[in-house]
């Protein structure tokens, strides 16, 4: 395994994001991959992310460093809006690094610099440096900064609450990579509740099943049917072994994070070798102690015999889609026996329905409940990319039954408004059966000009061999 990028002896945390109206985001996304190859933990945003968003992931992911491109014109409000909100939350450590081609203008780079922007990458640092010639600088500027330099932990010394991102954010960064002793002493010292009363939610399941998007959809719910619900969210995903790199890429699918009482962190799973994190159970103590009232815990993609997230969480919700192979596969599937909730996401695909009844049939051979009506199972269809989905409403009421049965909670849920079938609404701009249309119409046309050029070879190769005999004929009458 090669050696990450490191500073103070954790491994380098980068944002990665274009700026607000801007869509052009071939330019990050190469970056964030250059970053990645080098060895840092890269918190991916995507394109057109405002100055706050910015921000807000560099505190609640205690980044050493914030990349941005910027091709929209707007380049010195966007950095320097950046910059004053880390300033104002004791978080002007954070290395501000950016580019935007010919986009900045000479006299625009010197006014960010002058604004103690870290560098801005001009067309000329691009013809010296190249590409991985422009990270390595960055990595270097951000190396500077040690996350674990006591200065950063000495407004620790008294207690705190949820709302207090900068401070939860150190926090969880002790818990991920200092001592035992030094995490208690600090946690101690920051307790403001017992943690008793706060659950944990797991969510895992196969990678590409949704899980990211099913979580942004639950937390939306959560507060608009709990507004003031205080929910931290810990994601894990799977560092790189040759690199020791790692794509931290769950924030990108969040649109919930705007609600100041939601607050986000992820981790990668360096050398746990499994889906969660080693520092998951520090992380969520630390969360319980500062006094979230729920903690909601999303594991990386697993495969048939995962199950770690039962070892952190009082609920555990499994997810998956049709894609899952032929039905003796759910046989394998050790999650099917131990998740509270099984959950088919991207229920709005072909054969859908059928992967319903087959994960509803080995259900009840796993558990044994061979008369239990389908409609009692907790196996939940959602299609968590479609605006309010039914099914993510239906499986929200479920989970708000189970956290309040089994640990006397006191959330509430609205009723799902589902189809006659027991079903959500599938609704598409599209239908289905008319999904390939263009594809078909395309298809057409190719089949037309291959046919018509195929009948057009025999024609002229008919008039050649006339041409030829008539010439022939005309040579032997001659003769």
């Amino acid at each position: 395994m090669q050696k990450s990028a490191e500073a103070g002896g954790t491994p380098l945390r980068i944002i990665t994001a274009a700026a607000i109206f801007d869509g052009h985001d071939a330019a990050i996304g190469i970056f964030r991959r250059i970053f990645q190859s080098m060895g840092c933990e890269v918190i991916h945003l995507g394109h057109d992310r405002g100055a706050d968003e910015v921000a807000r992931a560099a505190i609640q992911e205690d980044a050493h460093c914030v990349a941005i491109t910027s091709y929209q014109g707007g380049a010195v409000e966007m950095f320097t809006h950046t910059k004053q909100i880390l300033d104002k939350s004791d978080f002007g450590h954070v290395c501000l690094v950016g580019g935007g081609g010919g986009t900045i203008l000479p006299n625009e780079i010197q006014q960010l610099l002058d604004s103690n922007i870290a560098k801005i990458y001009s067309p000329e640092d691009g013809r010296e440096l190249g590409l991985t010639g422009m990270v390595s600088d960055a990595i270097e500027r951000a190396s500077k900064n040690n996350l674990l330099d006591p200065r950063r932990f000495e407004s620790l010394k008294e207690p705190i609450t949820a709302n207090n991102h900068p401070s939860v954010s150190k926090l969880l960064t002790l818990a991920e990579n200092a001592n035992e002793d030094i995490f208690n002493e600090i946690l101690e010292k920051v307790r403001s509740n017992d943690g008793s009363t706060c659950p944990v939610v797991g969510l895992t399941g196969t990678g590409g099943a949704g899980k990211s998007s099913l979580t942004d959809e639950l937390m939306l719910r959560i507060q608009r049917d709990n507004p003031g619900t205080k929910i931290a969210l810990l994601a894990t995903d799977p560092t790189r072994k040759r690199t020791g790199g790692a794509l931290l890429g769950d924030r990108i699918r969040m649109n919930s994070l705007s609600d100041e009482n939601l607050f986000m962190r992820s981790f990668a799973s360096r050398d746990s070798g499994r889906e969660i994190a080693d520092c998951i159970g520090r992380s969520i103590e630390a969360c319980k102690a500062v006094g979230f009232d729920l903690v909601v815990v999303e594991t990386s993609g697993i495969g048939q015999g995962n199950d770690a997230i039962t070892e952190v969480a009082d609920l555990s919700l499994y997810v998956t889609t049709r894609e899952y192979g032929a039905p003796s596969q759910l046989e394998k599937l050790e999650m099917l026996d131990s998740a509270d909730i099984v959950v088919l996401n991207k229920f709005d695909r072909p054969g859908a329905e059928d992967a319903l009844a087959e994960i509803r049939k080995q259900f009840k051979r796993n558990r044994e409940m061979w008369d239990a009506n389908n409609s009692d199972l907790p196996v939940v269809p959602t299609i968590a990319s479609q605006f309010a989905d039914a099914g993510v409403d239906q499986l929200w009421q479920k989970l708000c039954n189970l956290l309040n049965g089994e640990y006397s909670q006191s959330f509430s849920a609205a009723d799902p408004r589902l189809g006659a079938d027991g079903l959500p609404h599938r609704s598409s701009p599209i239908p289905p059966e008319r999904q390939g249309y263009l594809a078909e119409v395309s298809s057409a046309i190719r089949n037309y000009h291959s046919r018509t050029e195929e009948i057009s070879s025999k024609i002229r190769l008919v008039q050649q061999l006339e041409a030829a005999a008539e010439q022939m004929k005309s040579k032997k009458n001659k003769t």
